[in-house]
């Protein structure tokens, strides 16, 4: 990862700025990981975007689970449909790799009633994304699944053997009208699945799942006026394998808006929060794929063991670590909690050191760095060739 120096006045600043940050963070209550349902004061908020019922967010939406969506990513599933919709485009959108080298596409919404008229291309589950999704107590949709056969373990043992709610349109009740097929493209049939938005609340309904959501992932969000951090990232290149080094995703920053732009899937992406976790990945291999002899598809699967991440937001970068903790996804901040434990070796020293030792010791986790909006989240191999390589300048 490459990143420029940054100038002596701006790292003063930067340092006044994370004083301030500490004060602000440490005296936090939210946090990432929360179980809660997420309000400030009489403001409900939308657990996976920040935003608050004044903003739009509908406060009956903390009543409900999570639905997440499998969304196809090979070359000819681009544009997808509903991505870059103008009201609706998802709440987070997860990427990571599936097989021979391509990715795929997670879409999670904190409200169901408000989708994009069609989603897709629909595709089938596999195993890291259903697990992914847990963190999230999601209702799951997805067109087909992967099956298990020898060593490999498919997406259809992992629901079973989770728990999983999901609806798989290969077998669910056609009389909901909740899938069908777009032929507008010259594409083969693979590339055509898509799903109704307005025909999801019906259909989980018909599918009789549990609405009330149980302990999940919710992100926390801070609203101060400052920056990420000092170190610039006007331009992020995300690698996610050694073996998708042909599906990189490139993201550049636009200072006018304040997002983060790519056209990677074919249409302008734009996105608050850029989240990149790195994850162990194991590659099985599964003979005589869809019955033909001799034709062997090499699954990739994430360990979801935690590890070092990225966060890049306001066109800053800061160094983040992960880790899943009682079924949720917690995200610490690197320097907050360094310059938490040495307060606390500080405080060790003083003669009131017992109590302010035990206080200040606990990890710091990412709160304030999280701006109001969408996020994307690059799920990075970290021992099979993953890189992320970040470029930019702050001006005078």
């Amino acid at each position: 990862m490459k990143k420029y120096k940054i100038r002596p006045y701006l790292a003063a600043a930067l340092a006044l700025v994370m004083v301030l940050c500490m004060m602000l963070v440490t005296g936090c209550s939210g946090e990432s990981g929360g179980s809660d349902p997420v309000e400030t004061g009489e403001v409900a908020v939308n657990p996976l975007t920040g935003q608050t019922s004044e903003e739009g967010f509908d406060e009956n939406a903390l009543n409900q689970r999570v639905a997440a969506f499998v969304v196809e990513n090979s070359p000819e599933s681009r544009p997808q449909w509903g991505m870059d919709d103008a009201e609706y485009s998802p709440d987070i959108v997860l990427q990571g790799e599936v097989e021979a080298g391509i990715t795929r596409t997670l879409w999670m919404y904190a409200d169901y009633n408000k989708l994009p008229e069609i989603i897709g291309p629909m595709r089938s589950a596999r195993p890291p994304y259903i697990r992914f999704s847990e963190l999230f107590d999601a209702v799951f949709i997805h067109w087909g699944q992967s099956s298990s056969k020898g060593m490999y373990v498919g997406a259809n043992t992992v629901f079973k053997q989770d728990g999983v709610d999901h609806i798989n349109q290969m077998t669910f009740d056609e009389s909901v009208g909740l899938f069908d097929r777009d032929h507008t493209r010259s594409v083969s049939m693979e590339h055509t699945g898509i799903l109704y938005g307005s025909k999801v609340p019906e259909a989980l309904e018909k599918a009789g799942f549990r609405t009330e959501p149980e302990e999940y992932t919710q992100l926390s969000f801070g609203r101060l006026p400052w920056l990420t951090s000092f170190e610039p990232a006007d331009t992020v290149k995300v690698k996610y394998s050694d073996r998708a080094g042909w599906e990189n995703t490139y993201w550049t920053y636009n200072s006018e808006d304040k997002k983060y732009h790519t056209a990677n899937f074919n249409n302008d992406f734009v996105r608050d929060n850029l989240l990149i976790l790195y994850d162990d990945t194991e590659y099985i291999d599964k003979a005589n794929y869809k019955g033909e002899v001799g034709h062997t598809v090499s699954y990739c699967d994430y360990a979801l063991g935690g590890g070092k991440g990225l966060l890049c937001s306001q066109g800053t970068v800061k160094d983040i670590e992960w880790k899943v903790e009682d079924g949720k996804l917690v995200l610490i901040d690197v320097a907050a909690t360094k310059a938490a434990e040495e307060k606390a070796a500080q405080a060790a020293e003083s003669e009131d050191s017992e109590e302010a030792s035990e206080e200040s010791t606990e990890p710091v986790l990412v709160n304030a760095s999280l701006y109001p909006g969408k996020t994307w989240i690059g799920w990075v191999s970290a021992n099979n060739g993953g890189d992320v390589e970040i470029e930019g300048s702050l001006d005078e």
